[in-house]
């Protein structure tokens, strides 16, 4: 298989370009860290984008940096903690910020940094044909037209390359905590999610609740001592942020999807999960492949969806919404149908 690695928006457009004029089927390509997310699906070159690894722009003062999207996500940290500030996105560092956005990956944290999508405000995509398109604006004020920014977050890289993005940024926290629990459950985790002000996160496992607490050294004094009265016994972890997907340690992890009230139908009879409390996704891992058929009838009883991202599995054959609108969408930003055919929902 081909390996093309362009350097600049302009070379990835000549790819593009030129591999929709072949007919060739291409993989666009990152840090390779969320690779398994998405059906499988047969290419004959790859786009590596870790050569745009640029930071264009990054004022403390505005919150917001505008990056190539090949950067690592471990080297905008380190750009970032140097103004005190972070991304919300708990990404492994060799996760490039690009392909980080195309798979919409889930933070841990997300119940108070909100989802991914809502930090991207400005995006630059190249789409199969080789257009560069441009989507939001760095001042809110100046937007208009439709959010495609939104759109290619998440879209598993089938309807363009990402090449570049500015994101809104946050203060890293004074002083961040993880207070365990000795009990599990889900209805151990919502005793505590009533009870706590402002966590990070609540995640619930079987056998125990991790809350993540980050802000003002005080403040978190308090949410400490609320715990303790809520759930008893408690292990204390300084310095610490509550684990995401990477935590389940099985070959196959589904990412699971629903209203946060219908969790204790979706998760009877697994093994081993993490729920985010209040948000209604749990990752739960598998040995094999042969229980997540199961999972994934009550999840589609539930109303939500379970695509696998670690091992295989693909997304999964839940119904998919307005699917004539994804096609139209993917034949209007990929008109030979060159990126990642079959990769998306619906096998687009």
């Amino acid at each position: 298989m081909d390996l093309i690695a362009p350097t600049s928006k302009g070379g990835v457009g000549d790819a593009l370009r030129s591999a929709s004029d072949r007919r060739a089927r291409v993989a666009i390509v990152g840090g390779r860290t969320h690779a398994d997310k998405g059906n499988a699906c047969e290419v004959d070159e790859e786009l590596a984008m870790t050569g745009l690894d640029r930071v264009i722009a990054y004022d403390p003062e505005e919150m917001l940096a505008v990056v190539e999207s090949g950067i690592g996500v471990g080297a905008l940290r380190q750009v970032l903690a140097e103004g005190g500030q972070e991304w919300p996105s708990d990404a492994p560092d060799d996760a490039t910020v690009g392909g980080t956005i195309a798979v919409a990956a889930s933070s841990p944290r997300r119940l108070r940094m909100g989802p991914l999508r809502d930090s991207v405000v400005e995006l630059e995509l190249v789409t199969g044909d080789g257009r560069l398109v441009r989507s939001g604006a760095r001042t809110v004020k100046s937007v208009q037209g439709y959010d495609l920014h939104r759109l290619a977050t998440g879209s598993l890289g089938t309807l363009g390359a990402i090449v570049q993005i500015a994101v809104k940024v946050r203060p890293l926290p004074k002083a961040r905590r993880l207070v365990v629990s000795a009990a599990g459950g889900l209805d151990a985790g919502r005793t505590l999610l009533d009870a706590v002000p402002l966590p990070s996160s609540v995640v619930a496992t079987p056998d125990r609740i991790e809350v993540a607490l980050e802000g003002w050294p005080e403040e978190i004094e308090e949410q400490t001592a609320t715990i303790r009265k809520a759930a008893g016994d408690v292990e204390i972890h300084e310095g610490t942020t509550v684990g995401g997907p990477e935590a389940v340690a099985t070959p196959i992890v589904a990412e699971v999807a629903v209203a946060p009230s219908r969790l204790d139908a979706v998760l009877d009879g697994a093994e081993d999960w993490r729920a985010l409390m209040g948000v209604g996704i749990a990752w739960v891992g598998f040995p094999d492949g042969d229980r997540l058929a199961s999972l994934r009838r009550r999840v589609l009883e539930a109303g939500g969806i379970a695509p696998v991202i670690r091992g295989p599995g693909g997304l999964g054959d839940a119904p998919v919404a307005a699917l004539e609108v994804h096609r139209r969408l993917k034949t209007a930003f990929d008109p030979s149908a060159i990126l990642s055919p079959g990769r998306f929902w619906g096998g687009l």
